[in-house]
């Protein structure tokens, strides 16, 4: 499996998303997605490709997504342990 590589997200600050199609699991947004290109090996640059690239909680494979599939959740619509949304197993302070 390749890994997706990105540059660091702008603008997506919450803790949490929903990704369309996905919508019972809580994301993080790691960055926006960028490609080689023919001279990435000697310019070291690479162009976004107009997406981003999302991590489930709780797992470690990447995803690659629209940006406008992607919802920001809060704090009290997921656990932040297992990902899963409407679980209260984390049972965080100051939440619900």
């Amino acid at each position: 499996m390749r890994t997706k590589h990105y540059e660091t997200a702008e603008g997506f600050n919450a803790e949490a998303y929903s990704v369309k199609g996905c919508e019972g699991v809580a994301f993080r947004v790691r960055g926006w997605e960028t490609e080689p290109y023919e001279d990435s090996e000697w310019s070291g640059y690479e162009f976004r490709t107009g997406n981003r690239v999302v991590r489930m909680i709780g797992d470690d494979r990447d995803y690659s997504v629209d940006p406008d599939d992607v919802t920001e959740l809060a704090p009290e619509d997921y656990c932040a342990e297992c990902g899963q949304v409407g679980c209260r197993h984390d049972r965080r302070e100051g939440v619900r």
